[in-house]
Formats: C-alpha cells, structure tokens, sequence
C-alpha cells in the first residue's frame, strides 16, 4: 500500500513539473510531428530555414500592366494581414516549364498563382497543401461553384479561386435588328441566315484571335453539332453523314467572312456599319476594348453578349513545401475578401471568383448588355472530357483549328485530320 501511494506521488509531481516548464510545448511537439508526416507525403519540401520567419514568396505570371496593380492590391493586403512578401512575376510562355522545375527541386515558395485546371495535376504530384485545415476552410463555401470544382481532387480543397474570365460571342445589337433576328444565333438556321446578311451588307461577319486555342475551340463548340477537336474527337464514324455533316457545312459556309487577327481581336465598340459585327473575346478583353475606347459613351454601339463554354480561371495554391502556411492562408484571405475582390475586377476586368460579388457584377453586365439576366457565366452542357484530357486533344489539333480558320483546309480536311487518329 505504500509503495503505491508512492508511485502515486511520484507521478503527480512529474506531472506537475511538465505543466509548469516553460520549455514543455504539448502543442509545439505535435506541429512537429505534422510538419515531419507533411514532407514524408508531399515531396515538395523546402529547403528554406525553418526557424527564420521569411518573407512569404508569391510567384504568379502576368503581364507588365496586369503584375502593376496585382502588385499594389498585394501590398495592401500583406499589409492589412501583418505579412511580409515577396513578389516574382514569371514570363506567361514559360511559367510551367519554370513551375514543373521548381516544384520538383523543392524551391517552389508558398504561394502561387495557377491556372484552376492545373491545381489537380500539381495536386496529383504531391506538390500542394490541403486547404482544409487552414483558416481558408469557412471561406471557400463562399466561392463559386463552378470555379471550386476545378480545385477538389481526392476529397480535398487545393487550391483558393481567385477570379475568371469567361469567353463570350457579342454582337451589335443593331446588326442582329437588320438580320431581323432579337438574340445570338444558337443554330444552323440562325447561323445561315446571319451569314447571308452578311454577305448582303457587304461586311465580314465575325472575328476572333486564332492564337487562342480555348476561344476558337469555344466559339466551334457554340455551333450545332459542337465541332471544336475534343467533340470531333468523341464522335462516332457512322455520325459522319448525320450531324457532323450539318456542322461541316456550316462551317464551310461561314468560314469565307471570318476574319483571322493573330492578336486580340480588333473589334470595335463604336458604332460603325463598316466594322466587323461580331467577335469571339474574352469578357475582360472586351471590357478593356470599351474602356480604352475615345469615343463617349452616347457612340458606343449596343452589343449583345452571350457566354461560350470555355473560362479562363486562377486560382491560390499553397505549396507543400511551405513552412509558412498559417501566414499564407491570412495573405490568401485578404486576396479573396469581397473587398479585394471587387478591387481586382476594376482593375483586371476579371470576375470575381466569390458567387456574393460575382451575383452583383453579373447584375451590373445584364443592364450595360442585351444578354439574359441570370445567364450562367458556365456551360450547362455536360462536357464528360476530363479536363487534362480535353486540354490535350486541343493542343494537338489546334493548328488544324487555325489552318481552317485561315481558310488554308476546309472544314471536311479539318474533321478527317482528326478523326483518323482515332
């Protein structure tokens, strides 16, 4: 009996002892041990010191004039946040290339600005932090859907949206008035007698930047049947003297009035009889195109405006390599409050990636435009290509999409090129 009350005693004053030791850290321990299970799973590690509270590093690729204000509402946040950090702006050409490389030498900072449908492939590869556990966890039911789907893999969050920018077909109002036709074409018919009208006045009928391979695959998409490469590609032999052989022929048809620009495409806003009537655009480009315009507004032409299939999305990943997560959730918070949200969209013309903002925004658009209030910025068509599936069957046939858009093969040579790999 004794003895047991000494044991007893023995272990009251151990405990004792730990509770009261500074040097003791239950929690500091069990950080430890996380951050040790962390790096056995993601291989990115860092090679950065630890101990040193550093500077976050933010990595994203943007244009000279897009990285100007990005950098100053970036300063402002880390500064609202009590962060420290550091910008590098990567070349857009070369910002992959540069990421796959980085990633794989454990040099990849802590937070970085990807393209949404890359987070699941740097996801796969182990090079991402969860999002789950961080304090970003509450916020990201705040974002849109759409965009949000794009950054789940395996049951987790990877990455934070941050803002889109959706291709759309706009068109003068006043052009479709003269075809006598109230909407966007949405078939053949439409399409055929737009063409005509076209043709009649004198004019081209649509112009779009060929160099752009998910707006050309956007707009062939938008035809009846879809005929971008990845559609083309999924379609059946027999279909060739059913459905695809309408959307041959409508290509055909409209192919001789489509103007190539291997830019941004011209398209002017005023209201000019002799320009071009329809575009295929990014909506941020359009916006700028309107903005940059010297005319006021009284001469600015009414345009209608619909949303194509594909978007343009980016999104804040968190490395697993970073041994500053907490800081860089805080960075990332701030980036995508309502505040800073509706600041980026002013500045870049890209839309919000918060449903609350992007509601607002979309409201704002569906009074300046003729398009339908509500109108989803997403395709409500299944589209069952995985993405990095779809990604590469455009990339392997985008020339063909050019060559045809250049009117250098017709629309018959453009499906046989594709289809005869199956």
């Amino acid at each position: 009996m004794k003895r047991r009350h000494q044991v007893v005693l023995f272990a009251v004053l151990l405990l004792s002892l730990t509770i009261l030791s500074p040097s003791f850290d239950f929690r500091g321990s069990q950080l430890n041990q996380e951050r040790d299970q962390e790096k056995d799973t993601f291989p990115g590690s860092s090679s950065r010191n630890e101990d040193a509270q550093a500077p976050l590093e933010i990595v994203v690729a943007m244009s000279d004039e897009e990285f100007q204000a990005f950098q100053k509402i970036a300063k402002e946040v880390a500064a609202s946040q009590l962060v420290e950090i550091n910008l590098r702006n990567e070349k857009p050409d070369t910002y992959k290339r540069i990421l796959d490389l980085e990633f794989s030498l454990g040099e990849n900072g802590d937070v970085v600005l990807l393209d949404s449908e890359e987070v699941q492939y740097y996801a796969q590869k182990g090079y991402l932090y969860p999002l789950n556990g961080t304090t970003l966890s509450k916020s990201l039911g705040d974002t849109v859907v759409g965009l949000r789907g794009m950054t789940e893999w395996n049951g987790y969050q990877w990455g934070m949206p941050f803002d889109f920018d959706p291709y759309i077909l706009a068109a003068q109002s006043s052009f479709l008035k003269r075809a006598d036709m109230e909407s966007l074409p949405h078939n053949k018919d439409q399409w055929v007698k737009l063409t005509h009208h076209a043709i009649a006045e004198g004019i081209p009928l649509i112009t779009m930047n060929i160099n752009d391979m998910y707006g050309t695959s956007a707009w062939l998409n938008h035809l009846e049947p879809r005929m971008a490469p990845d559609q083309v590609n999924r379609t059946q032999i027999d279909s060739q003297t059913g459905d695809l052989q309408q959307g041959i022929q409508l290509m055909n048809q409209i192919q001789p009035y489509i103007i190539a620009q291997s830019t941004s495409s011209m398209f002017s806003p005023t209201a000019d009889d002799n320009g071009t009537p329809m575009v295929v655009s990014s909506l941020s480009q359009l916006l700028s195109a309107e903005q940059a315009s010297t005319v006021d507004n009284d001469s600015l032409e009414r345009l209608s405006l619909e949303t194509l299939e594909s978007v343009m999305s980016r999104s804040l990943v968190i490395t697993a390599g970073s041994v500053e997560a907490e800081e860089a959730s805080r960075w990332i918070e701030g980036m995508t409050s309502a505040t800073t949200q509706l600041k980026w969209y002013q500045q870049s013309n890209q839309l919000p990636a918060k449903q609350k903002e992007l509601d607002m925004e979309s409201e704002k658009l569906a009074e300046r435009y003729d398009m339908t209030k509500g109108q989803s910025w997403f395709s409500t068509e299944d589209v069952p290509t995985a993405p990095a599936e779809r990604h590469a069957v455009i990339t392997h046939f985008h020339k063909k999409v050019q060559q045809f858009l250049k009117g250098e093969i017709t629309a018959n040579q453009y499906v046989d090129s594709i289809r005869s790999t199956n």
